[in-house]
């Protein structure tokens, strides 16, 4: 990387030019500050720091305004721009990189294909543009669109399906009195009727609304599939008591893991179908308030959005009380797309009430935008969207509890969560800002150690944690 900050797309854009040589004459003079070694430099260090960190926003937007400036039917980024946007990362020499901090590695991962929507910065930016242009969606940069997960997502279920129906056969082996039809005819229902089954039970918009005829197809799939998860349950629990050969508890409660695993991708994936459709309802909605808007109008709106979700990206870090620099930090590397979307969707796994609430019914799941920057994840409950910073402070499983955490306390518009967490005896008389940050931190014990068998809260709070996500009936 080249020690000043070069933009090869816009290196004929005197705004771009000019803006990039500020930058770094500031970032020349803040490691000048840096390496001298005065005491009297370290409060003009911060300073120059902060004054190079608050033109992180200014050369953004002119970025975005060189690129708009033709009117583009979409938004694309390079990977410098992108290392730029996406991690805030200026050269060698104005942002040195932590040793760990693979550009290539960084840029190349993809997060994995699941319940959430997945995008950097810059794919929001991106996504932005093309609704306020009524422009087709862009595919996010950095994770797959809604019709590869739910590919992946089916791929996945199909596996397991076939997995568990193998272990299934293995088991009723003993029972002489299943001839391989009938077997073959309970497997058969398990898998072809779960989806539709799991529309009845989550009921959802396409249920409630379907026509007579539809409706019945699908209450009859969902009678099909509870009648072979009823069989399925007697010969487990026959082939428990076998007198000869019995199934141990071990390989009992395994293979109702492995069941019961197919049954939340199910939820899953029925919840990505429904995304579908609200996310293409909010881009009509923004298309349509923008629809009279004048070219110069609409690029101003998109720097209106990019400047909404600027008050909530300071949020992490102040969260965190740690630096609220957008810049690239040299004392971590940035988290991998991959590995981070895995624990989310595993954090997802282990709290999936969190997509029955009200919120998620009206607005649809709420996307997952990487951000740059240090702190610990947060949700932006103007735009529905979890924020992650690149840079976690002390750890991913922290920040991306925090994340969960704070969409569960946030979305909680009935107060299933409040009205029992502020009774525990240790939150009496706290405000409400003190009792949602001692939540997050509970939350973050619950669902990192309660929820993987460890107890670490308190009697109270593990009590009153356990009657809050007790298993409650989902309903659309």
């Amino acid at each position: 990387m080249s020690d000043k900050i070069e933009l090869q797309r816009w290196k004929d854009v005197p705004e771009v030019i000019k803006l990039s040589e500020e930058m770094y004459k500031l970032g020349l003079k803040y490691q000048q500050y840096v390496s001298s070694g005065k005491n009297d430099d370290k409060p003009l260090a911060r300073k120059t720091w902060q004054q190079l960190s608050d033109k992180y926003w200014d050369l953004l937007y002119e970025i975005v305004d060189a690129q708009t400036e033709s009117f583009p039917a979409s938004l694309t980024f390079d990977d410098q721009e992108r290392l730029f946007i996406d991690f805030g990362f200026l050269s060698d020499t104005l942002t040195p990189r932590n040793k760990n901090f693979d550009a290539a590695r960084a840029l190349g991962s993809k997060a994995v294909p699941g319940i959430f929507q997945y995008g950097s910065f810059s794919d929001f930016i991106a996504e932005c543009w093309t609704a306020i242009t009524n422009q087709s969606p862009t595919f996010p940069v950095v994770g797959p669109s809604i019709s590869e997960r739910l590919s992946g997502m089916t791929a996945q279920l199909k596996e397991l399906q076939e997995t568990r129906n193998a272990a299934f056969r293995t088991i009723l082996s003993r029972d002489k009195n299943i001839t391989g039809p009938e077997l073959d005819s309970l497997c058969e229902n398990l898998c072809d009727n779960l989806i539709a089954a799991t529309k009845v039970t989550l009921r959802t918009k396409e249920f409630r609304e379907a026509k007579d005829e539809y409706k019945q197809e699908l209450s009859q799939a969902r009678f099909r599939y509870a009648e072979a998860e009823r069989v399925l349950g007697i010969q487990i629990s026959i082939a428990q008591k076998d007198e000869m050969d019995p199934l141990g508890l071990p390989e009992a409660e395994e293979f109702e893991a492995l069941h019961n695993s197919t049954r939340v991708l199910a939820r899953k994936i029925v919840y990505t179908l429904q995304e579908e459709e609200k996310l293409a309802r909010r881009n009509k909605r923004i298309a349509t308030e923008c629809a009279q808007f004048s070219q110069k109008m609409m690029r101003t709106e998109l720097r209106n959005m990019i400047t909404k979700k600027k008050e909530y990206m300071a949020v992490p870090a102040k969260v965190a009380r740690c630096e609220q620099s957008l810049l690239c930090p040299m004392d971590s590397e940035p988290m991998l797309y991959e590995a981070a979307s895995k624990l989310m969707e595993r954090y997802g796994n282990l709290d999936m009430d969190m997509f029955t609430v009200a919120r998620i019914r009206m607005y649809g799941l709420p996307r997952v935008i990487f951000v740059p920057g240090q702190g610990w994840g947060t949700y932006d409950w103007g735009d529905h969207t979890i924020l992650l910073p690149m840079f976690p402070n002390t750890s991913t499983e922290k920040s991306l509890a925090y994340a969960a955490g704070t969409f569960r306390w946030d979305s909680d518009e009935d107060r299933i969560l409040k009205n029992t967490y502020e009774n525990i005896k240790d939150n009496k008389g706290k405000s409400i800002l003190e009792m949602a940050k001692s939540f997050y931190k509970d939350y973050f014990l619950w669902i990192t150690k309660e929820r993987e068998g460890y107890r670490i809260l308190p009697k109270d709070t593990h009590n009153a944690f356990i009657q809050m996500f007790a298993p409650r009936k989902t309903e659309e």
